[in-house]
């Protein structure tokens, strides 16, 4: 019965931790891409950091709202180019799914 019942838990933890880690805003690295972006136009690496900043508080705000397959599709997208990681992206990418999802059926 002990092993039945710790099994069970162990599931059930499992479980609610795939469920928490759904629930987290990613950690992108979007240095390298403003860095790429001043090389082409030096006065946009100020902006670029600041629109990715202020992207990424609106996801920690909004993360919950958002349906998890959108966050599971959207979180594919945003890692499909390596070294291209953008939190303005993910944000619009869900978003879009959102308001897509809203709209009214025919």
């Amino acid at each position: 019965m002990k092993s039945i019942l710790s099994s069970v838990v162990a599931v059930a933890l499992a479980l609610y931790a795939i469920g928490a880690a759904a629930q987290v805003v990613p950690t992108f690295d979007v240095g390298s891409q403003c860095r790429s972006q001043a090389k082409a136009a030096p006065e946009l690496a100020e902006s670029c950091l600041a629109d990715e900043k202020k992207a990424r508080e609106d996801l920690v705000r909004q993360w919950a709202q958002f349906a998890p397959d959108s966050r599971a599709k959207c979180m594919e997208m945003s890692n499909s180019i390596a070294g291209i990681q953008s939190y303005v992206d993910l944000l619009t990418c869900l978003q879009m799914n959102r308001d897509v999802k809203n709209l009214p059926k025919e």
